[in-house]
């Protein structure tokens, strides 16, 4: 359960919006090059953030695109289902079929906790906070899997 090149864009992009809070619209171009993401990929992940309501469109001059909501609404587990899908969190890890409790797979079990950790951490996780941890990382290599840890530890549980 990876996220995808296009759903890693889709954070760093959202996250660059959100480390500008007085700024409401922002065009392709200037995304793209604050989250150091190639525009042309860039453009149909927006399309897709916009089709699963995270962003708003504008279009004309002075347009671009805004966010659909405050980004304190939006977690990881949103832009990871409007731009992956949901599969990862509802198939069988071996491809079967067949799968449930009742008629698991040799993997489902463990799987199954897996991905309810996994789901659970991108639900907590918000925009202003994996744009916090992306800043601290970036600003302290080698202190990232600790700082992650802790602020996801720390999080109140559902």
């Amino acid at each position: 359960m990876l996220y995808s090149s296009a759903s890693k864009y889709g954070v760093r992009a959202l996250a660059y919006m959100t480390s500008k809070p007085g700024k409401t619209i922002f065009t392709v171009d200037e995304i793209a090059k604050g989250a150091e993401v190639p525009k042309p990929y860039l453009s149909k992940i927006l399309k897709q953030l916009v089709t699963g309501k995270i962003l708003k469109s504008n279009k004309g001059p002075g347009g671009g695109y805004q966010f659909a909501r405050p980004p304190a609404e939006i977690s990881l587990y949103d832009i990871k289902i409007t731009i992956d899908g949901i599969s990862e969190f509802v198939e069988c890890a071996l491809g079967l079929d067949a799968c449930s409790d009742q008629t698991p797979c040799p993997a489902h079990f463990i799987w199954k906790d897996l991905r309810t950790a996994a789901k659970k951490s991108l639900q907590l996780t918000t925009l202003p906070i994996a744009h916090e941890i992306m800043t601290e990382k970036a600003q302290n290599p080698g202190t990232a899997k600790k700082v992650v840890y802790r602020k996801i530890k720390d999080l109140p549980l559902i």
